[in-house]
Parts: structure tokens; sequence; C-alpha cells
């Protein structure tokens, strides 16, 4: 299966920070609508896996992939995005085989100002 990679800009949402990643780039690499995520942070990448839809372990965080068949869409959103992305205002998202990795990206002034 192929990577996939792609730098996106972190909104907001309700004074906290949003990212948002949809469409064609998820169908891509294999994620649909439905599929069920596990949330696992680390100081520098948040990584979500595909996982079965089994029953929560304690302090687990799951996330959904919603939308449609043909626009699939991760809306993550909330003061745990706003502490993981500090200051930066772009992320970079690679997406292989099941995984997707969300690290902090370093933009120059002039893509900043997009």
């Amino acid at each position: 299966m192929n990577t996939y990679k792609k730098t996106l800009k972190s909104g907001t949402n309700k004074g906290n920070r949003r990212i948002w990643i949809e469409g064609d780039y998820l169908t891509a690499a294999g994620l649909a609508r439905g599929m069920k995520l596990r949330r696992t942070m680390f100081a520098s990448a948040i990584v979500l896996d595909v996982i079965a839809d089994t029953p929560k372990t304690k302090g687990e965080k799951r996330h959904s992939i919603a939308g449609t068949a043909s626009r699939p869409i991760i809306d993550l959103s909330g003061a745990w995005v706003s502490d993981f992305m500090g200051t930066a205002s772009h992320v970079d998202i690679t997406a292989h085989h099941g995984t997707i990795t969300i690290s902090r990206a370093v933009v120059a002034m002039s893509a900043a100002a997009e």
C-alpha cells in the first residue's frame, strides 16, 4: 500500500485548535467512513491506528471516521489538540496502511500566510 503525505493548516473550533482531514486523501490511503481509530499521543506526533470495533480499554482514546463513503472525514478538536499544536499553524499528515501520523509542521512564513 502507498504512503500518502500532506501538509494542512490547523483551524479553530469553539476556541480550540482543530485538525480536519477529508476526502480523496483518506480514500486513497484505504480509510473509509465508519472505521474506528485509536489515538496514541507522543510528544512530537499523534498516531491514529485503525482498530476493530471492540470494547475500549481504560484510558484509551478513540475516534470514528465520519462523512460519506465518497468523502470520509476525520475531525479532531479540543483542548488536547490545542495543547499538542502549541504555536504551530500547520500539521504534516502521513497515512499508510491503516495508520495516520500527525506532526507539527515547520512552515515558511510565506506559506503560513496562506
